[in-house]
């Protein structure tokens, strides 16, 4: 597993959701890792266009209570090299509360975080 690069990207347009036979795989692996978080709040798999290229990538995109958990993105990783090619890689999206209301219109979240109301 390669060790994590951090990349500053000035501009991202959210164009749609990503998935498949071995996406729904990935999220359903990811979902159970993202329960055992307190931090996790919705996360998404998503197609963007990034700025200055006319091409499309696949994000993987985290909404956190918290602030990033650069320790979460650790274990994203060890997850996606355990199902894939070593020579993929999952770029991941810290969002925003404005991106993230940008992305729900053309994606919708694979997690959730339910919250848990006490009963009286």
């Amino acid at each position: 597993m390669k060790k994590p690069e951090e990349i500053r990207v000035p501009e991202i347009r959210f164009v749609g959701e990503q998935d498949g036979p071995a996406e729904r795989h990935l999220k359903g692996k990811l979902s159970e890792l993202f329960r055992h978080s307190n931090n996790v709040q919705r996360a998404f798999l998503a197609r963007v266009a990034l700025r200055g290229t006319g091409n499309l990538d696949v994000v993987l995109a985290l909404r956190f209570e918290n602030g990033p958990d650069k320790d979460m993105v650790n274990k994203v990783g060890a997850v996606f090299a355990s199902l894939f090619n070593t020579d993929e890689h999952l770029d991941i999206v810290f969002l925003t509360k404005q991106q993230e209301s940008e992305l729900i219109v053309v994606c919708q979240p694979f997690f959730e975080k339910r919250s848990i109301l006490p009963t009286f």
